[in-house]
């Protein structure tokens, strides 16, 4: 008896990238980093006081500001994802492995501190110009229930929202603008921008970071690890501001 022929399979073709696609993709990128969200939150605080709002001038303003703009944030990114037919599952956003996603987080921590002492080291001995001796927003917090509030801000607006817009960027780069690594040097670029209330020396600290957790979701394809990271990072920086460092 003959064999039988082995059978063909013919995959579809891969979907053209059009050059509509890309600058649908540059308009979203633009939505989701939040340039739209942090005017709109600011209006209400704009409108009330007649003026620019001065969001360091007070933590709970500061912490109103935030959340409100986490909330329009993560609200255009869920919108955007949804007009693609995608949750944030497609982003990496699932609990498979969630316990070894999460130690490798933690495992990231000891990392960040130490890159954060030998950036003061730079800065102090080679640019002390800009050298940050205290961080104005954790200046801010002034008893143990401003620290909670800003615990509770950071961990939601820094741990979960801002790994959010990272991997969605990440992710429309890596399909359609030149590539994940090329967003995230971009994206790790303004991102330290974005935090020029902290001086030089805290926007390079921001971009490195941003570099940091980029790279551990590129690694992982899973947001549980920078996400842990991040916020935990900045919850024990905070507590270690509050425990050790002088106050005013």
């Amino acid at each position: 008896m003959d064999n039988p022929e082995p059978i063909e399979t013919v995959l579809p073709p891969e979907p053209k990238i059009t050059r509509i696609d890309r600058v649908q993709a540059v308009f979203e990128v633009l939505l989701i980093s939040g340039m739209l969200s942090s005017v709109l939150a600011s209006l209400p605080f704009a409108f009330y006081s007649g003026m620019p709002a001065s969001f360091l001038a007070e933590l709970r303003i500061m912490v109103r500001y935030i959340l409100l703009e986490t909330l329009l944030a993560i609200l255009f990114l869920v919108l955007v994802l949804k007009a693609h037919r995608q949750k944030l599952r497609d982003l990496g956003f699932f609990s498979r492995q969630w316990l070894r996603e999460a130690a490798i987080g933690l495992s990231v921590i000891p990392v960040l501190f130490i890159t954060n002492i030998l950036l003061s080291l730079l800065f102090q001995h080679f640019f002390p110009r800009y050298f940050l001796e205290r961080n104005p927003l954790a200046d801010l917090i002034r008893t143990p229930e401003d620290l909670a509030l800003f615990i509770g801000t950071v961990l939601i607006a820094g741990g979960i929202k801002e790994e959010l817009q990272r991997a969605f960027i990440l992710r429309r780069f890596q399909v359609y603008l030149g590539g994940a690594w090329l967003g995230l040097l971009l994206w790790s670029v303004l991102f330290g921008l974005g935090h020029s209330a902290q001086g030089v020396q805290g926007m390079v600290a921001a971009a490195i970071f941003g570099l940091i957790f980029g790279i551990l979701y590129l690694a992982r394809r899973n947001l549980i690890a920078p996400m842990v990271a991040h916020g935990i990072y900045d919850m024990l920086a905070l507590l270690g501001y509050w425990f050790f460092a002088p106050h005013k």
